[in-house]
């Protein structure tokens, strides 16, 4: 177990792709609190560039629901960690122990999501990274949107195949973020609350290449729920648009449609690049104000007693533990308003995406590699320009992978100088999958 001078023992309680988080209690107050702990030290750079983001983020925390660190901290092994209030569960969290959202609870939840988003973009400041992990919920149920910045991102680089159901295609490709690359993950937040799943979801069988090429090249297939209200399923489609420029230009303005769906009819302003709407809503309920919880339970804070500091502490995480269930959800309803869809609806299936087995008009052609003891060198060639390229390396011995290549038509791949490698090209356009014949060194043997 981590300690912290000031702080004691940090009982860990998530991993994520780079830091891990851990829970405390300040001695002074009993308060609980979060520490996000990285890996190493913050270098000199970084520590200026994340001080200015939290400088620029702080004046946010009474206009928009979003959670900002408090301040960094050196820990006695020399590593650095965000320190931050303790929040009881994510929004993953909450859909595997509950399931899908009820449209009114999702409608308000994307709201919360988007103020947040359009609140950052006036100050300046992009996410980067927006998904469903860092929408996060306090003790009262109200929802915050964490993780803002680009500094700990740009200094502790992602795997680009984590989280990739929820990336927008221009950040998996080249690591492009921008207004509507944050967007792009509202969407993903909607879809993944309205059905319980990404918005693609994994074939049966498929293999992880094949996986982020469909992300990359496959619309998303729309929502299929009865109950949405007017515009809700196109908005979702809009948002998860390949094309950033098809998606809406203004987090502000898809606030105020999110804020408008479940009132009296009147002239809203659609979000810019989206002017679809059905043409009939199916009943809805009243509307409430937003921010209001489902139902609260617990306490705030610890009481203090006479036990351990460990105790206090697992203390502390237990209550957490227990307003994961308590205290559901934000939003707009009351408790007996709160309804998950019932089982017999469910999310439209993912679009079929042919293989190469059915004849592909796109032939992708992987030359012989260039073994160099320590990397292969790889080159492949393509009757179409418009593909989006993924490298699968089968080694002896060890898993499978995938290295995404965008939309090169080179790339270098690290390999054990002593093992036998096979190598093919996966391939999509958007519209098609195929792969090359695979290529062996060193006298491997290639399925395929």
């Amino acid at each position: 177990m981590a300690t912290n001078p000031d702080h004691g023992e940090l009982v860990p309680l998530a991993q994520g792709p780079v830091a891990s988080v851990f829970a405390a209690v300040r001695p002074e107050s009993g308060d609980a609190v979060a520490f996000k702990v990285f890996p190493e030290r913050l270098a000199k750079r970084t520590r200026t560039d994340l001080d200015r983001e939290l400088s620029k983020l702080a004046p946010l925390r009474t206009q928009a629901p979003i959670l900002v660190a408090d301040g960094v901290e050196e820990l006695p092994d020399g590593r650095s960690a965000l320190r931050m209030e303790l929040c009881s569960q994510s929004l993953p969290e909450l859909i595997g122990v509950f399931g899908p959202l009820s449209a009114a609870d999702a409608v308000a939840l994307g709201q919360s999501v988007a103020t947040a988003l359009a609140a950052a973009h006036r100050a300046g400041i992009r996410h980067g990274g927006v998904t469903p992990g860092n929408v996060l919920f306090r003790p009262s149920g109200e929802p915050v949107l964490s993780d803002f910045g680009r500094a700990l991102r740009d200094a502790f680089p992602r795997d680009p195949m984590y989280n990739v159901d929820y990336l927008p295609p221009e950040t998996v490709r080249d690591g492009t973020s921008d207004e509507r690359s944050d967007l792009y993950g509202l969407g993903g937040i909607l879809h993944l609350a309205l059905t319980g799943v990404a918005p693609h979801p994994p074939n049966p069988g498929e293999q992880p290449g094949e996986h982020v090429l469909r992300v990359l090249g496959t619309p998303v297939a729309p929502l299929n729920r009865p109950d949405l209200p007017r515009g809700l399923a196109e908005l979702v489609g809009a948002l998860l648009a390949k094309d950033p420029a098809a998606r809406p230009a203004d987090a502000g303005a898809v606030a105020a449609h999110l804020g408008a769906m479940f009132s009296p009819p009147s002239i809203v302003e659609k979000p810019e690049g989206f002017d679809d709407f059905a043409s009939a809503p199916p009943p809805q309920p009243p509307p409430r104000d937003l921010g209001q919880p489902l139902a609260v339970s617990g306490p705030r804070k610890p009481e203090r007693t006479t036990t351990g500091r460990t105790g206090l502490v697992l203390a502390v995480v237990g209550t957490v533990a227990v307003l994961v269930v308590a205290a559901i959800l934000l939003i707009q309803n009351d408790p007996a308003e709160m309804a998950i869809p019932p089982a017999s609806v469910n999310p439209a299936p993912p679009v079929p995406v042919p293989t190469s087995s059915a004849a592909p008009v796109v032939q992708i052609e992987l030359m012989e590699p260039a073994d160099t003891g320590h990397s292969v060198d790889l080159a492949w060639r393509s009757s179409d320009d418009r593909m989006d390229y993924a490298v699968i390396v089968a080694g002896e011995e060890i898993p499978q992978k995938t290295v995404l290549a965008q939309r090169n038509h080179t790339l270098s791949v690290p390999v054990d100088p002593l093992r036998k490698y096979c190598f093919s090209v996966q391939a999509t356009n958007g519209l098609t999958l195929v792969e090359s014949s695979p290529k062996p060194i060193r006298g491997a043997t290639c399925r395929g």
